[in-house]
């Protein structure tokens, strides 16, 4: 399957999450990417950079697509963000990260567990 399948079939092809990506682990590249979901390249550098220091990500909170997302998770594999009734899951594995946003009509549980789901079979396929 490819990177943009996997955007369209197992993340925004759920009805749960609208806008999602797959990018690099270095946050230097998209790998796949929905339509009108604008990422800066700023952006996905420090998306990057947070998981390498989690906390940090408390402090200035999750920044994609021109909006803050206030932090309500940060550990070493996943990053949960909040804006009013929506929200951002971005979790990463060994090659990649995923992210994806839900809107208010999605329960921010099933919107992680949709995200940590594929980020654990691209995990467990070496990715």
């Amino acid at each position: 399957m490819s990177w943009q399948a996997y955007v369209d079939t197992s993340l925004t092809g759920t009805g749960k999450i609208d806008k999602a990506a797959i990018v690099s682990r270095a946050g230097d590249s998209v790998w796949a990417i929905s339509p009108n979901f604008n990422l800066g390249a700023d952006e996905l550098k420090s998306l990057a950079a947070g998981f390498q220091d989690p906390p940090s990500m408390f402090g200035t909170g999750i920044h994609l697509a021109g909006q803050k997302y206030i932090t309500i998770r940060a550990e070493g594999r996943s990053i949960y963000g909040k804006l009013q009734k929506e929200g951002i899951i971005c979790v990463s594995t060994k090659l990649a990260i995923l992210i994806s946003h839900y809107p208010e009509t999605t329960l921010p549980g099933e919107a992680a567990k949709i995200t940590e789901a594929l980020a654990d079979y691209l995990a467990g396929a070496g990715y």
